[in-house]
């Protein structure tokens, strides 16, 4: 009896229990039934939402766009191909120079900027072309009213691009009407060619105002010279003491000149008549022009300042090396004025030909055709990202079952 007991047991164990697990065909029908459902929500509805929005609500936006580059007056333009060893290869390369580059980032970054937004506030008005009522409200301009989400909408809105190989920058500007666009476009590309004026004169007033100062600076050097020379002049009690100089050696020259005769004429007297009255007379003035040249060595060895009969002052040997050395820092200076002068036209010069101007070659144009929203291409991504997502979520499905 109890052997039969313990038999029915287990056979009772054995068999399979039909209410826990499910039927294989019923759990295929559940796993169909869920991806079906997961499909429809991750694939199927982002896409049937995003088609009614784009083309049931979204407003039309024209672009606008218009190219231009930045030249100089005189710009040296690279050629060639290879850097050769040059660390700036890339841009010889370019054809373009570092100052180029540099100048079109700065416009570029400048187009994006807040004072774009002011600047188009204050000529078209931002906030009423953005702020339609017409216009989505996905796409319009928010309600918010600070200067930084005003930017960053805008930002949305325009696409400048900066071409380093050939030196183009390409702006596109969006607006939901197609004169808006214009108008907008215009705005910009005037902004721009104000700020690239502003650069430049800047520059330009910068390098013309060193050159200037230089001038000023070698001006004032100059005067202080003069003015040594001037109060030396005075101390002297000379107008030119080099001249003086040179007119107390012609004197005492004639002076000797004159004794010589004086004395060549008495020897002769002397020799012919040696008791002759005009001995006398002769000898007296030997004698005054003796004393004479005593008197003019000794002011130009011993010192005087105006006249011979004036001693005690600095010697003339003194006198000159002090007005030579004054003299030639005059002319020292005067060179470094002259220099100052040349170097003050050469930078205006410089800066002409350093000047930066904006040239737009493709100009905005009215457009006759919306570009934006491109809405099968935003349908086919959301299809896209929708069907990856649901993909993915079944593969971890079945890789989380696989492993319960």
């Amino acid at each position: 009896m109890s052997q039969r007991v313990i038999q029915l047991r287990k056979e009772t164990a054995e068999e399979p229990d039909l209410l826990a697990r499910p039927m294989p065909a019923m759990r295929r029908k559940r796993g169909i039934k869920g991806h079906l459902l997961a499909f429809v929500l991750l694939a199927l509805v982002p896409t049937v939402a995003a088609g009614v929005y784009l083309y049931g609500f979204a407003a039309d936006q024209y672009v606008a766009e218009f190219r231009f580059n930045l030249r100089r007056a005189a710009e040296p333009v690279l050629a060639g191909g290879a850097n050769n060893g040059n660390p700036s290869g890339a841009l010889v390369a370019t054809g373009l120079t570092a100052s180029q580059i540099w100048d079109s980032q700065t416009i570029v970054q400048f187009i994006r900027s807040r004072d774009v937004v002011d600047a188009l506030e204050a000529e078209l008005g931002f906030e009423r072309l953005y702020r339609r009522a017409e216009v989505d409200w996905v796409s319009r301009l928010g309600d918010a009213r600070s200067i930084e989400r005003k930017t960053e909408y805008w930002r949305g809105m325009v696409e400048p691009f900066f071409d380093a190989m050939t030196g183009v920058i390409s702006v596109s500007v969006r607006a939901f009407t197609p004169e808006d666009a214009l108008a907008v476009a215009n705005a910009v590309l005037r902004s721009a060619e104000k700020t690239v004026n502003d650069l430049s004169t800047r520059a330009q007033k910068d390098a013309i105002a060193f050159g200037e100062e230089e001038v000023a600076k070698a001006d004032r050097r100059l005067v202080e010279a003069r003015v040594a020379v001037r109060d030396f002049r005075d101390k002297a009690e000379m107008v030119d003491p080099g001249r003086s100089v040179e007119v107390d050696i012609n004197l005492q020259a004639h002076q000797r000149e004159r004794l010589a005769t004086l004395q060549a004429q008495y020897n002769s007297i002397s020799k012919s008549a040696p008791n002759s009255p005009q001995l006398r007379h002769l000898g007296v003035e030997i004698a005054a022009i003796e004393g004479i040249i005593r008197d003019q060595q000794a002011g130009m060895t011993q010192g005087r300042k105006a006249a011979p009969e004036k001693s005690g002052g600095p010697t003339i040997t003194a006198l000159m090396g002090g007005y030579e050395a004054l003299k030639l820092e005059e002319a020292f200076r005067e060179k470094l004025y002259l220099f100052a002068l040349q170097f003050a036209e050469q930078s205006r010069i410089e800066a002409m030909r350093q000047k930066l101007y904006l040239n737009a070659f493709v100009k905005p144009k009215l457009p006759e055709e919306a570009l934006h929203p491109r809405r099968l291409r935003i349908i086919a991504i959301v299809f896209f990202v929708g069907l990856v997502a649901w993909g993915l979520g079944s593969l971890a499905y079945y890789s989380i079952r696989d492993h319960l």
